[in-house]
C-alpha cells in the first residue's frame, strides 16, 4: 500500500463526556479536517463501542479508508479490537493507530481546558504523522533487515534475547556474512535496531521513519509553547503507569509529549539528537527498573546506551542536563507523575534550547543515517518496505 494512496479516517472520541469535559473535541475535529489525506472525521461518543466500530467499518469500505486514526483512550485498552474491525472490514489491521487523548491528556490536565486542547492536537497531529509514514506488515513490531546495508557485524545477533537473529553466509550477497530475522521468534523489543550501527535494521509499526516523524511534527508545528519536553514511554512500563496516573485523575504539567514504544531498549541515542537539535527543550527516557523489564534485559541495555549519551552531550555543548533517563515501574503512577514534572521544572529552569530550529544546517551534521537509504530490493522474510 503506497503512501500517495492514503485515504484516512479519523475518529474524535468524546468518551461520554469523559474526554470533552477537559477539551475541546469539535476543535480537535476541527482541525483534523484539514490534515493531509485525511478523507472523513467524526466525533463519537463512545469509539470503542461495537456500534461505533461498526460504523467505523462502514465507512471504511464507503469512503475507502486505507488507514484509521482514533483519538480516545490507550491503544493498550482497544487497539487491537480497533485493528480487529478494519480486518473485518477487508483492510489491514495494522493501519490502525490510536491517539491517546483520554489518561494521559485530558484526565491529567482537567484544570486547564485551553493546555489539554493545544495539546490534544499536537498528539493528533503526531499521531497522524506517524500513521502516514505506516507500512503493511505480517506481524507487528518484528524487526527486519536491509541486507543492502546489512556488514555482518553481528552486533544485533548478539543483543538479542531472544535467539531471533542469526548472522551467516548469504547466497545472494556472494557468500557475505547477513542479519536473518526470524519473525515468529521476534517479540519487538526493537533494541537490535537501535543498536545496529549501519542502520540496516528496522522496526515495523515502530519505524526509524515513525518516531522521528513525530518529533519532528512535536517541534515543527506543535502548539505548546516552552518548555517543550519529549517523553520515551516503556509500553510495559511508564507508559502503563501513565495511564494509572489518567485513571486516578493525578494533575500533571502539560508541557510535556510522551512518545510510546515496546521497550526503552528501542530508544535510538539519535533520536535524542534529533529532538535537541530541533529544539526540543529537554529529552526524558522513563525506562522500567532494571530487573523488571518485559523484555528481562531490555532496560539494561538503556541504561548503558544513556549513560555515553550524556557524555556525548556534553561535548557537543548541550546542558547535559537537557536529557535524563529515569526508572518507572507499570504500577508507579504517582512516581511518574513526580518524575515528569520534576523534569519539566528542571528544564524550565534551564531556561530555552538555544538551538534555533529555524536555522538550515549545511552541511547537515545531525541527520541519521536511515533517511538516506535508498529502497532495498526486498527485506528480509519477504517483508516488503
Amino acid at each position: 500500500m503506497s503512501k500517495g494512496s492514503q485515504r484516512m479516517g479519523v475518529y474524535i472520541c468524546r468518551c461520554g463526556g469523559g474526554i470533552d469535559n477537559s477539551l475541546d473535541t469539535e476543535r480537535l475535529a476541527e482541525m483534523a479536517k484539514g490534515l493531509p489525506k485525511v478523507a472523513r472525521v467524526s466525533t463519537v461518543d463512545f469509539a470503542c463501542s461495537p456500534a461505533a466500530r461498526a460504523a467505523i467499518a462502514n465507512d471504511v469500505k464507503e469512503h475507502g479508508l486505507d488507514r484509521v486514526l482514533v483519538a480516545a483512550c490507550s491503544p493498550r485498552l482497544y487497539l487491537r479490537e480497533f485493528q480487529q474491525t478494519l480486518e473485518g472490514a477487508d483492510r489491514n489491521g495494522c493501519m490502525v493507530e490510536m491517539c491517546n487523548i483520554r489518561e494521559q491528556c485530558a484526565w491529567v490536565h482537567f484544570d486547564d481546558r485551553e493546555a489539554a486542547t493545544a495539546k490534544a492536537e499536537d498528539m493528533l497531529r503526531m499521531s497522524h504523522a506517524r500513521l502516514q509514514d505506516q507500512t503493511w506488515t505480517e506481524k507487528a513490531n518484528v524487526s527486519r533487515v536491509n541486507k543492502l546495508r546489512c556488514t555482518g557485524c553481528g552486533i544485533c545477533e548478539s543483543v538479542c534475547n531472544f535467539n531471533a537473529i542469526h548472522v551467516s553466509p548469504d547466497k545472494e550477497f556472494n557468500g557475505l556474512r547477513k542479519a536473518n530475522v526470524n519473525i515468529n521468534a521476534c517479540e519487538g523489543c526493537g533494541a537490535c535496531v537501535a543498536a545496529c550501527p549501519t542502520a540496516a535494521l528496522d522496526q515495523a509499526c515502530f519505524s526509524n521513519q515513525q518516531m522521528v516523524s513525530q518529533i519532528e511534527m512535536f517541534l515543527r508545528d506543535g502548539r505548546m509553547a516552552f518548555p517543550k519536553v519529549l517523553v520515551f514511554s516503556c509500553n510495559w512500563c511508564s507508559y502503563a503507569a501513565a495511564d494509572t496516573a489518567g485513571l486516578k485523575r493525578m494533575a500533571m504539567d502539560p508541557h510535556f509529549c510522551a512518545l510510546r514504544t515496546m521497550c526503552s531498549a528501542r530508544v535510538d541515542p539519535e533520536w535524542v539528537l534529533k529532538a535537541l537539535s530541533k529544539g526540543a527543550d529537554g529529552v526524558l527516557v522513563l525506562a522500567g527498573h532494571p530487573g523488571r523489564c518485559h523484555y528481562e534485559i531490555g532496560n539494561l541495555r538503556t541504561r548503558k546506551r544513556m549513560a555515553l549519551l550524556h557524555n556525548y552531550l556534553d561535548q557537543m555543548g548541550f546542558d547535559p542536563d537537557r536529557f535524563r533517563i529515569a526508572y518507572v515501574d507499570s504500577e508507579e503512577a504517582e512516581a511518574y507523575v513526580r518524575t515528569v514534572n520534576e523534569y519539566v521544572d528542571k528544564v524550565r529552569a534551564l531556561g530555552p534550547n538555544p538551538v534555533d530550529p529555524r536555522t538550515v544546517v549545511s552541511p547537515k551534521r545531525l541527520e541519521m543515517p536511515w533517511l538516506d537509504i535508498k529502497p532495498p530490493k526486498r527485506w528480509d522474510e519477504g517483508l516488503e518496505l
